[in-house]
């Protein structure tokens, strides 16, 4: 048997979260794991209880929330030794959605006892973190709205939902960006810095995005109306947007944006501060559980257990996946 911390947001996805928990907790009992379940009580909590997890050398925390309570924990155990899971229970799930973590509470704690771990490449804009993304101008909006408003809907329609809502008040501003040093001008709606493929509840923003490759996509869109908008995005779905005029996309290690006057940052869900901002790539710096059919090679969890003289059974038969 095998202990795991797990970070439950209790407010994530509309209360989603403490469902899944329970759903997933009978899967996690029966594959042979012991839990120490912590539910968070607000903002900045689960990078407090990551923090501490890491100080005692705990080998993995397995996350049961949003892309915003993942992104916490992120902050606590980047260049360490310490695993993360996820289990969704969030709006978007962007982070399980590029990694092929299944939505559902039951295959994701069972890909937990039967996956594998990657080291992933991250995100650090300033002192901050990120895992899927940072943007700015329109995504900020759509996510303050849902973040905002009472929540009739869940997962990517919520966010459907606010797109709808807030892009009647579509505006563009001139910005200056750098990649890699090189220098470009723009009349812009939106910037997205991309980490994974995934972003806005399934949105392929950057359909070839890849978290190992040491490299961050940035989308630009330019002016454009909010109908155009409108129409558009739901062909991102599929990454069917690539080719639009006002669409454009880059390649970079280090990306500089500034713009005429301050305009909020997003980060993985979460608005946290103003621009300008200055972010790099931090290659492998987090160890990830992912299905073995991901496409990175990554040697099983339970194998890495074992190296550490620690082992868990492996009764997936109990639970039928």
């Amino acid at each position: 048997m095998f202990a795991m911390k797990v970070i439950v947001n209790p407010k994530a996805g509309g209360g989603r979260a403490l469902k899944v928990l329970r759903r997933a907790k009978q899967v996690l009992t029966n594959t042979g794991w012991a839990l120490d379940i912590s539910i968070t009580e607000g903002p900045g909590h689960a990078v407090e209880m990551a923090n501490q997890a890491v100080l005692k050398q705990v080998p993995l925390i397995t996350v049961i929330g949003g892309d915003g309570t993942v992104n916490e924990v992120i902050q606590g155990i980047a260049d360490t030794q310490t695993r993360l899971a996820i289990i969704p229970g969030g709006t978007g799930n962007d982070h399980a959605r590029s990694l092929t973590i299944p939505l559902q509470p039951e295959k994701a704690a069972a890909v937990i006892a039967q996956g594998k771990v990657i080291a992933m490449d991250i995100g650090q804009e300033r002192e901050r973190l990120f895992g899927c993304l940072t943007a700015i101008g329109f995504p900020v909006d759509v996510i303050d709205h849902t973040n905002r408003k009472g929540r009739i809907l869940g997962g990517s329609f919520a966010i459907l939902s606010s797109v709808w809502q807030t892009l009647k008040n579509l505006r563009a501003y001139d910005a200056l960006i750098q990649l890699d040093g090189e220098s470009m001008f723009v009349k812009t709606c939106g910037i997205f810095v991309l980490n994974t493929p995934s972003v806005g509840g399934g949105f392929r923003f950057a359909p070839h995005a890849n978290v190992t490759d040491g490299l961050l996509d940035v989308m630009v869109v330019g002016p454009v109306s909010s109908w155009d908008l409108l129409t558009t995005l739901p062909k991102a779905y599929k990454g069917r947007h690539i080719g639009h005029p006002a669409i454009s996309l880059h390649r970079a290690k280090k990306v500089h944006i500034e713009t005429v006057k301050p305009v909020p940052k997003m980060f993985d869900g979460e608005i946290i501060g103003m621009t300008p901002i200055e972010v790099n790539v931090r290659p492998k710096s987090l160890y990830l559980v992912v299905p073995q059919s991901f496409p990175e090679p990554g040697p099983l969890l339970e194998e890495e257990l074992a190296n550490q003289k620690q082992q868990i059974p492996t009764a997936l038969a109990k639970v039928g996946l």
